[in-house]
């Protein structure tokens, strides 16, 4: 099952609905959904619904392809995240089936997707300011794949911007960070939980760690991050707050891979310094870890998070002036 959104006149419709597959074409504009009724009416298989992308479960379709007004792109992706559409598990039968989606978008959203939580100024890594939301979702969620620019006289009117073709796909290895945060952004109930309040009740059913491998005690782990970040629901986080929440999950899961093999038993609440009353500065201090050789090798896996390549080609070169060969081999 494919959905489009945004059909307009329907020449991308024209070619998905010879594709053999359900077509669910989502048009805002009551002149164009009304034109294309009339256009596709004695189609099979093709539905055409009036509405808002925004306010759409996607969750039962494959494939999604959109040509998207710039400035949704965002609010678009927390849909996404927010409704379950992008919790994609084959185990499972009421999971989302969405399995690749097909986006034209801004290069200055594509740049925020990919941007890594730090970036490198000479021999040190500073807070990345365009790692936000739109990074964090991306990072938990996908494999991006930057297909092709397109030129804006391909547009009319012409944009005012670079555009970029991409296809986003569910990770095939995803970190126990990235499922941790998938957990923090998805919000199928609508009922906007505290970080800690969800990562809780992950450690208790134990659905990223297994117990009894790495030594649990009956501890609450609510003071994994700072009481101004596991207070708040994730999508009430400012960017460097989010920035801040991955290092925290990244560090704590060296904590705890660690706390096996140096025959540690867990138990992040039975701490005599109360982390709660802590100022950010000294909790940092208090919480600081003694990395082991098992650690440090554990923390590689993250490197991703860190890897600014692609985010300095989208940042610092015109794509337009790059050919498809100079940008695939650029964003290896």
């Amino acid at each position: 099952m494919i959905v489009e959104i945004g059909g307009g006149e329907g020449a991308l419709t024209d070619y998905l609905s010879k594709s053999g597959s359900l077509l669910t074409v989502i048009e805002k504009d009551s002149y164009y959904a009304c034109f294309l009724k009339n256009k596709y009416s004695d189609t099979e298989y093709l539905e055409v619904i009036e509405g808002d992308a925004l306010d759409f479960d996607y969750s039962g379709y494959d494939k999604l392809i959109a040509n998207l007004p710039y400035t949704i792109t965002e609010p678009f992706l927390v849909n996404l995240a927010s409704t379950g559409a992008l919790s994609s598990n084959s185990k499972s039968p009421k999971s989302s089936k969405l399995k690749s989606l097909t986006l034209v978008l801004s290069q200055n959203s594509v740049r925020k997707m990919v941007a890594p939580i730090k970036v490198t100024e000479g021999n040190s890594r500073l807070f990345n300011q365009e790692f936000g939301i739109m990074g964090a979702i991306s990072h938990a969620f996908f494999d991006i794949d930057i297909i092709t620019v397109i030129p804006s006289t391909a547009f009319y009117p012409e944009p005012a911007v670079t555009s970029v073709l991409v296809t986003l796909k569910p990770k095939k290895k995803r970190t126990s960070v990235d499922r941790i945060m998938g957990e923090f952004l998805t919000d199928k109930k609508g009922i906007s939980p505290a970080i800690n309040s969800v990562y809780h009740k992950l450690m208790a059913q134990a659905k990223v760690y297994n117990t009894k491998k790495y030594n649990f005690r009956g501890a609450s782990f609510s003071n994994f991050t700072t009481p101004a970040i596991g207070a708040k629901n994730i999508y009430d986080l400012n960017n460097m707050q989010l920035s801040q929440l991955i290092q925290d999950l990244i560090r704590n899961d060296t904590k705890i891979r660690g706390s096996r093999s140096n025959g540690v038993r867990l138990s992040i609440n039975k701490s005599p310094v109360n982390t709660w009353e802590l100022e950010e500065d000294e909790y940092r201090e208090t919480t600081a870890l003694i990395k082991t050789k098992k650690q440090m090798k554990s923390e590689k896996k993250f490197d991703y998070l860190l890897n600014d390549q692609k985010y300095n080609v989208l940042l610092r070169r015109g794509l337009e002036y790059l050919s498809d060969e100079e940008l695939h081999e650029l964003l290896k």
